[in-house]
């Protein structure tokens, strides 16, 4: 219960703090010292076939939520960075049933010191896990669909906490290095969600602790008022080695179709030997009601 409610506050700091931005329906609250770039989005696709016989069709619809803020507040000393990335999506398909497409609660919170412009000592820490069950299909001997759960809210959930330095070229490119401990966590010790357990043992752990090196690298720019493309590349090396590497890159282009509707295509690659040996790539192609906060 503790760990829902602290998710909860997260989404509800980072909810709050939309009401300073500025471009939307709270423009001109937005403080001279922040900076905001708050997007909440649904999407929805919807294909119905009934006796369509003129070329071979499937009935399906997909929904997708998704909220995304960063926020930033300079002072002369430091500056603060709070992003909350959320995510939920299923996909119906006649004859297969509903599948989730989506799932994230992703919180971070930086504090960066002004040492000089460009490089910049920073603290930090970081929260993720998922809002619902994730599923493993397969069929029985008589082709009935068995559903076996494999992940759920905190299984796993990970907390990250980190210091280190960071290189600022401007405000679309930024580089970080830093020492970081991950912590993996598994709300219950059953072998379906043993991500925290360490096989060395009988018993299934429930937490697991990982000090290592974490590198961040952002990328954003504006191709037009329009058009922005932005690229985010993350790398955790645990100290046992370069064999226990974990990382994702993650991009997104966004083309605004008017002031309501944007048009997203996102390519993420994502690496972690504790949940597969083999990389893992996702490619989304999105159209829908966009509401830009700022």
């Amino acid at each position: 219960m503790k760990k829902s409610l602290f998710a909860i506050g997260c989404a509800a700091l980072i909810s709050a703090s939309t009401a300073f931005a500025e471009g939307g329906m709270f423009e001109g609250y937005l403080p001279e010292n922040w900076q905001a770039d708050v997007v909440a989005a649904v999407k929805f696709t919807r294909m119905q076939f009934s006796n369509w016989k003129l070329e071979d069709g499937t009935s399906s619809y997909t929904w997708l939520f998704s909220y995304d803020a960063d926020l930033k507040a300079h002072w002369k000393v430091a500056d603060w960075r709070n992003k909350l990335n959320l995510a939920l999506g299923y996909t119906w398909t006649d004859g297969l049933g509903t599948r989730k497409s989506s799932d994230k609660i992703f919180y971070e919170t930086m504090g960066d010191f002004n040492a000089s412009d460009k490089i910049k000592p920073y603290v930090g820490a970081r929260f993720e896990t998922q809002f619902t069950r994730g599923y493993d299909y397969s069929e029985d001997e008589d082709g009935n669909e068995i559903k076996t759960v494999v992940s759920h809210f905190m299984a796993p959930g990970y907390v990250t906490q980190m210091a280190g330095v960071g290189y600022f070229l401007n405000d679309n490119f930024s580089t970080r290095l830093a020492f970081a401990n991950r912590m993996t966590i598994t709300a219950d010790g059953s072998d379906a969600y043993a991500y925290a357990d360490d096989e060395d043992t009988r018993k299934i752990e429930k937490f697991k602790n990982e000090p290592g090196l974490e590198s961040i690298t952002e990328f954003k720019y504006s191709f037009s008022e329009i058009v922005t493309f932005k690229s985010r590349l993350w790398a955790f090396v645990n100290f046992k080695g370069v064999e226990e590497i974990d990382g994702r890159w993650e991009n997104l282009l966004a083309l605004s179709l008017s002031p309501l509707f944007e048009f997203q295509i996102s390519y993420d690659i994502a690496y972690d030997k504790d949940l597969d040996e083999d990389s893992q790539h996702k490619n989304v192609i999105l159209v829908g009601v966009t509401w830009r906060m700022f």
